[in-house]
């Protein structure tokens, strides 16, 4: 990754910082999940180069400092559900972002963020189709400082131990719903 941004680590994290400062600066925290064409637009010309190059190299130069990491998680995780939304290419890097997620928590990343970004961190855990994965969300999401995200940690593992996945998904995928992912999908409020 460093190569491909022609001036190796600097690069990454003036890259990196850039990532951070949109996401935790300008951003107010209401938009970071909003369905809204105007931001998906803006991260599109401002980070979307930069995303595909972080996933095309699986994040080869951002996974040293818990701030790198966590910029390339906000590109995989985050940025793809703006850059792609509605298609499956939304949730295409998930696997990546979920292997980030895993290996700074493994690293010790975790109580070297301040809470909200943090809760990014553990973001790719509340987004996997895992049973397993999402029992560890609860238990990452329950530390102190991310109670506001516990409730949606919990709904998201409750879809998961209810149906094995997430049925908003299913058209984007290309799956079938059954009649009982019908029936809840018909709920208002139902899916992200």
């Amino acid at each position: 990754m460093a190569a491909d941004l022609g001036a190796g680590p600097d690069e990454v994290q003036r890259a990196a910082d850039a990532v951070l400062h949109f996401w935790f600066e300008e951003l107010l925290p209401e938009q970071h999940f909003a369905k809204n064409d105007a931001l998906d637009a803006a991260i599109r010309e401002r980070f979307g180069a930069l995303r595909n190059a972080v996933v095309a190299t699986d994040a080869e130069g951002w996974r040293d400092t818990p701030e790198r990491l966590l910029a390339a998680i906000l590109l995989v995780d985050q940025f793809s559900r703006n850059l792609y939304r509605g298609s499956g290419a939304a949730f295409a890097a998930d696997p990546l972002g979920l292997e980030l997620a895993l290996s700074g928590i493994a690293a010790g990343f975790a109580p070297k963020l301040e809470s909200p970004c943090r809760a990014f961190l553990y973001m790719p855990l509340m987004h996997s189709e895992d049973r397993g994965v999402q029992r560890f969300a609860l238990r990452c999401f329950s530390e102190t400082g991310l109670e506001a995200n516990l409730a949606f940690a919990q709904a998201h593992a409750d879809v998961i131990e209810r149906f094995g996945r997430f049925p908003s998904r299913n058209v984007a995928l290309g799956r079938d719903s059954t009649r009982e992912e019908l029936a809840y999908l018909s709920q208002p409020g139902a899916g992200w």
